[in-house]
């Protein structure tokens, strides 16, 4: 049998990492794999993004990857949901999914990605387990991804893949599986997840070795980065303190809340399965995930829940080749679970509901995969009703026009022909020449879509500098000028170390007014003189300054301030009142 190959990436929340994985149709093997830590700001959400795909280029380069790959997205990015709903056939099943998912959902489906996965069938109910990324996470990632060099033709859901795995595992070493319950504890959440020989249950909580970081920063009143650094150097005996530093009783303290925290979580959520599953307490536990190497923390969970514990050690699914160096195979145990539970997914050759491999890529990445999946000419109608909802402004260029009917004329001939087309090769070649003309159509498009959102966010920003004027601690304040302009660097701008190309260009937002400083003195100051009546003028004025920037900084699109400017004018009036000029300028988000 021919060798089937596979390219895994996990993103996760504090590593990336990447494995060739081969197949025989006999042995799965770990051909190569590497790892990157992320560089971030672990408690900045917005980071995260650059950060994996600065990894995975460095993956790409070390590993000489490209062409299709498939990736895996951590718990935190994604929307959990487990539904029960009544058996049906599989063309009633979606619909009764998706509406039953709509009513758990905080946000409407249209506006998600989503997918499931039938994780329990007593042969009247089935239990479905339901993922949904937010499409801008995924469509972002996506393009990002392929100018690297790699083809995402599935994004998967990380919580899900250690029951492939763990089932991987104990089959090759012929074992059945017990009442067990997996905890992998990564960076941001710690996943539940609880099996029996029927079926599993997934629980993910809000945290991970990055609770324990926010901990000691605040305890010890560091940033977070800081922190992260004396939390790895204590808990892998790298750094050494003395019984006398009071860093020593901070460090003690957080962890022991860290531990207690988890392990009432864990108890919470083996009462929930009891009651959900109707089963048993698991009978083990196994840990897992780069967080479960906390020093202490299998004795204490042993200790509370009165279970065996032990690392979980996927390996056992497959072999190892040499392109794995010793300091790689040392961590995957703790940082390649769900890579080897999904390549064992992909290999099984299982093609039950159980086995199905959930999903979450944009729709027109999946639409460019149609080939793989459907009959030409069905795929080809559904690119042409994709392209119904095209901005009526398009239609009106020459360019576009010829196009669609170019498109229309080849459609037709797909759908004439259709019944009669045996032979696959001419499907496919009607199917490549539409699929030729959809890519440029959305080529011409994606201009018109951008300044789209540009202006929207424009607007969105505008409206949210507005209603700062509501605001009680700024009253008396007036806009004079909002000067919204593109700001493009000289060809001198600022190179990276992995690219030649120069810093994008930058929106930046500069506003000027004014706001009225009105006071009322008591008449023991104004006897006092100029001097105190002064005083009193700065200090009102500094707080009115305080409180406009700090509101002007939260505005959701404002990155930075980048100038600002006050000045105070004239005397003031019979009233006391005093006008003071200020100029802003920001960089936006955008």
């Amino acid at each position: 049998m021919a060798k089937r190959k596979e390219i895994i990436i996990n993103c996760g929340n504090s590593h990336v990492s990447g494995g060739i994985f081969i197949s025989d149709g006999e042995r799965t093997v770990l051909e190569q794999s590497e790892m990157e830590t992320l560089s971030y700001d672990y408690s900045n959400d917005t980071q995260w993004l650059d950060s994996v795909i600065e990894s995975i280029e460095s993956l790409c380069e070390k590993m000489k990857l490209k062409g299709d790959a498939r990736i895996i997205f951590p718990g935190s990015l994604l929307l959990t949901k487990t539904i029960r709903v009544p058996k049906v056939e599989k063309e009633k099943q979606t619909k009764i999914v998706a509406f039953e998912l709509s009513q758990k959902m905080p946000f409407p489906l249209s506006e998600l990605i989503w997918d499931y996965q039938v994780i329990d069938d007593d042969g009247v109910e089935q239990e479905i387990l339901a993922f949904a990324v937010k499409p801008e996470v995924a469509e972002s990632f996506c393009e990002r991804v392929v100018e690297i060099g790699l083809n995402p033709i599935q994004i998967t859901p990380a919580p899900v893949l250690d029951f492939n795995a763990l089932k991987a595992t104990m089959a090759r070493v012929q074992e059945d599986t017990p009442e067990t319950l997996i905890v992998n504890i990564g960076a941001k959440s710690t996943n539940l997840l609880f099996l029996n020989p029927t079926g599993f249950l997934i629980r993910n909580i809000a945290i991970g070795g990055n609770s324990l970081t926010q901990n000691l920063s605040d305890s010890l009143g560091i940033n977070f980065e800081k922190a992260e650094e004396l939390k790895k150097g204590y808990f892998t005996g790298q750094v050494t303190f003395s019984q006398e530093d009071p860093n020593i009783q901070v460090l003690e303290s957080c962890s022991k809340q860290f531990l207690a925290r988890t392990s009432q979580e864990i108890t919470r959520s083996i009462v929930t399965y009891k009651r959900v599953k109707k089963g048993r307490s698991p009978q083990k536990i196994f840990l897992t995930g780069r967080g479960s190497l906390l020093s202490n923390l299998p004795e204490y969970i042993s200790q509370t829940q009165q279970l065996d514990i032990d690392y979980f050690d996927p390996i056992k699914a497959l072999s190892l080749g040499e392109g794995v160096s010793r300091e790689i195979h040392e961590l995957l145990p703790f940082m390649f679970s769900e890579p080897i539970g999904l390549a064992s997914n992909l290999f099984s050759g299982d093609d039950s509901d159980f086995a199905k491999s959930l999903n979450l890529l944009p729709s027109s990445k999946l639409t460019s995969l149609g080939f793989q999946k459907k009959l030409p000419f069905v795929a080809a109608s559904a690119l042409l009703f994709s392209l119904l909802p095209l901005p009526a402004y398009l239609s009106n260029s020459n360019d576009l026009s010829s196009l669609k009917d170019t498109l229309s004329r080849q459609t037709q001939i797909v759908r004439k022909e259709g019944s009669r087309l045996d032979d696959i090769s001419e499907k496919h070649k009607h199917y490549k020449f539409i699929d030729k003309l959809c890519f440029e159509v959305f080529t011409l498009n994606e201009p018109f879509i951008q300044e789209e959102r540009t202006c929207w966010r424009m607007i969105s920003l505008i409206n949210s500098i507005q209603e700062i004027l509501s605001e009680t601690d700024v009253k008396d304040t007036w806009y004079d000028q909002l000067n919204i302009y593109k700001e493009t660097p000289s060809s001198s701008g600022k190179r990276t170390a992995r690219s030649t190309e120069v810093k994008k260009s930058a929106y930046k937002l500069k506003l000027t007014g004014r706001y009225l400083v009105k006071t009322e003195f008591p008449e023991s100051i104004e006897n006092e003189g100029e001097s105190s009546f002064r005083e009193v003028l700065i200090d009102l004025n500094s707080k009115k300054q305080q409180a406009l920037t700090e509101h002007l900084q939260k505005s959701p699109l404002i990155l930075k301030v980048d100038e600002k400017v006050f000045s105070i004018d004239g005397k003031g009036d019979l009233f006391n009142r005093y006008f003071t000029h200020f100029s802003y300028e920001f960089t936006l988000k955008f």
